[in-house]
């Protein structure tokens, strides 16, 4: 169990303290907690965790719900209230990815322990994998801002 607990600062880096807590709650059963981090930043801090899959999945449904509204929506109920359905549909996406970011932040922390204990049988190598595979990382934030600026600059 010590072993398991250090795999998890590990994979956690930064606010392992906070996610360690969070991860006790989660196995007392609290499955939901709430993320302002995740709230605030959205994408951003799910880029900022390396959660790469879950960005793709969560811009594929930005994009269709974007091409919903403006292929289908306007022609049904007109552009005012399709920016209000837009406004409320972003509000709930919001809090949802504010209630979702935490578990699913350990619901990948959890996989990638399971990884490292069945590829390799001696702690070090599982810490090395864990600590690889977790943290934080701004790089791809940094050339995600980048882009976008030098797109808006054309």
């Amino acid at each position: 169990m010590k072993n398991d607990i250090e795999l998890y600062k590990s994979f956690f880096q930064k606010r392992d303290d906070y996610y360690l807590e969070t991860l006790d709650k989660y196995n007392q059963g609290k499955k939901f907690t709430f993320n302002y981090a995740t709230l605030i930043f959205g994408i951003f801090w799910f880029l900022y965790r390396k959660m790469y899959i879950e960005v793709i999945i969560i811009y594929s449904f930005i994009s269709l719900e974007s091409l919903f509204e403006n292929l289908l929506l306007k022609r049904l109920i007109g552009e005012e209230r399709t920016v209000i359905f837009s406004f409320c549909i972003t509000v709930l996406f919001l809090i949802t990815t504010g209630f979702s970011g935490n578990i699913l932040y350990l619901k990948k922390a959890i996989r990638t322990i399971g990884k490292a204990k069945k590829k390799y049988p001696d702690f070090e190598n599982q810490n090395s994998y864990v600590a690889k595979k977790g943290g934080t990382s701004l790089v791809v934030i940094t050339i995600l801002i980048i882009s976008l600026v030098l797109i808006l600059a054309l």
